[in-house]
């Protein structure tokens, strides 16, 4: 009995894993910072900068650290995080890379209008969307994921309020729901929703 539920409470442990499923390999100057919500810690980068992923859809914000050269000098550039969005198929491999650059002109210039390529296994492109998330001041101490997740809470209500815009079926349920409620539910709502009119 013992053994069967070390078995059972193994297998539940498995299924409810993420699977890892793919691998992503990313060009020597670019930094993994956070996956599907989560910070990439140093452990999760193998030697050859490359990081598990799961099938199945993925976001993915990264950044490049690239030495270049100012006014004849050597100094560090680090960019605005990018955030790709992406679909990664079961047992794939992907690499992700950008062209190189060599003066900080070149670096501004990639800042304005970042070009990043993904790639699978067999040389082909992969689809992917591309946001930078940008943000002034001093780039040294960033919370990743903070910013991650406030530009996923801002999309979510855009992407939210403009569903409800273009639907007049959700209008209408709106409306039907409404109605449906008793007089003091009514009254209860419309106080809600007076206090939190935008």
């Amino acid at each position: 009995m013992m053994k069967k539920n070390t078995i059972l409470i193994a297998l539940c442990a498995i299924a409810s894993a993420p699977i890892f499923a793919a691998q992503l390999t990313l060009q020597a100057e670019l930094t993994p910072r956070v996956l599907n919500g989560e910070s990439i810690y140093p452990g999760q980068i193998s030697e050859n900068n490359s990081i598990d992923i799961e099938s199945g859809n993925n976001q993915l914000a990264v950044t490049v650290g690239q030495i270049v050269f100012e006014d004849g000098k050597r100094r560090k550039f680090d960019s605005q995080p990018l955030l790709l969005e992406f679909e990664a198929e079961k047992d794939t491999q992907l690499t992700l890379t950008y062209g190189k650059f060599r003066t900080i002109e070149d670096a501004k210039a990639f800042e304005k209008s970042p070009i990043v390529t993904l790639k699978n296994k067999t040389g082909n492109d992969v689809q992917f969307s591309l946001t930078q998330l940008n943000k002034g001041g001093l780039q040294g101490f960033r919370d990743y994921k903070r910013e991650v997740a406030d530009y996923n809470n801002v999309a979510h209500k855009q992407q939210a309020t403009s569903n409800i815009a273009n639907s007049p079926a959700a209008t209408k349920t709106l409306k039907q729901s409404f109605s449906d409620l008793s007089r003091e539910e009514q009254q209860e709502f419309m106080q809600w929703a007076m206090q939190n009119l935008k």
